[in-house]
């Protein structure tokens, strides 16, 4: 992948480097890389950071040139399962992540995860780097994104904002709500002397969680709502939710041990349904749906 700007006027006697991170959106780390692999150029010839630019400059950025030696082999061991793709470009690869499966490998399970499916995948394109946009716990499913190189993975960083990444999630709480339309906004931390479990606690980051109920079910006790996350803390719709009492259906972690929540489902309720965002390089918008697995169908 090359990356081309054209100097202009406004951008004379600027440093390269300025331009390549105010411009093109390239982070420090990643400038080392490019540096290191001799990948920056200016009018064809290759140019160091300092250079002071003139207007015409064409600048190119060959993304190509970074060696990464396969590095990924060693971290992630390949694995030839079958891989439900909603959406791929030469930059990303959109994928519906199945039930009982971690995004990373771990101690616990080396070999059954969707990065390792990935890896196999894209080794066939050449490319030997897992760059994860969107992560799911290990008993969510649906849409999880993947980069095909660190550049793009860093826009949807440094470019947040022009990007507008929204994320929707189906759920399926225990108990009524009454409340068609809520936001819950309530910081998320650690909780104590655990490494998995968080809760909502004042000197935690700020979360935000708007859902609509979408359906009740009064006979079995339980509501399905869509949920929009305006921020990104770990297991933050199970806390939430748990939070307002309303722990999602099979959510083991989080609902009131006083409360069966396991009747109808073994896994929490919980399904990556959405995304939508403008894409990183064509400015194009973008909407990729995920149908919910037959166990939360049942229950809707």
């Amino acid at each position: 992948m090359k990356l081309e700007y054209v100097i202009k006027k406004e951008d004379i006697s600027k440093k390269l480097k300025d331009i390549l991170k105010n411009k093109l959106y390239i982070s420090s780390i990643l400038l080392k890389r490019l540096k290191c692999s001799k990948a920056i150029f200016v009018n064809d010839s290759l140019t160091f950071v300092n250079y002071n630019v003139k207007e015409n400059d064409k600048v190119m950025i060959d993304l190509a040139l970074i060696e990464y030696n396969n590095k990924f082999m060693d971290k992630f061991k390949l694995v030839n399962a079958p891989l439900d793709i909603l959406y791929e470009d030469e930059y990303l690869l959109v994928v519906n992540k199945p039930n009982n499966m971690p995004v990373h490998p771990s101690c616990d399970n080396y070999e059954n995860t969707l990065a390792n499916i990935v890896a196999n995948y894209l080794k066939k394109q050449k490319i030997y780097n897992i760059h994860i946009i969107t992560r799911l716990d290990k008993n969510t499913t649906g849409i999880c994104i993947f980069a095909k190189n660190e550049y793009i993975q860093e826009l949807f960083i440094r470019k947040k904002d022009i990007i507008n990444l929204k994320k929707e999630y189906l759920a399926i709480c225990y108990g009524i709500i009454n409340t068609k339309h809520n936001i819950i906004e309530k910081n998320i931390t650690r909780k104590p002397n655990t490494i998995i479990l968080r809760e909502v606690n004042e000197i935690g980051d700020f979360a935000k969680t708007e859902y609509f109920v979408k359906k009740i079910n009064y006979e079995r006790n339980y509501t399905v709502v869509n949920i929009i996350l305006h921020t990104g803390r770990t297991h933050q719709i199970r806390v939430h939710m748990s939070y307002i009492n309303h722990p999602l259906l099979g959510d083991d972690l989080y609902a009131d041990e006083n409360i069966n929540i396991c009747n109808y489902i073994n896994r929490q309720a919980l399904h990556a349904i959405k995304v939508t965002f403008n894409h990183p390089i064509t400015n194009k918008y973008i909407e990729i749906v995920s149908n919910p697995p037959n166990d939360l169908k049942k229950l809707i």
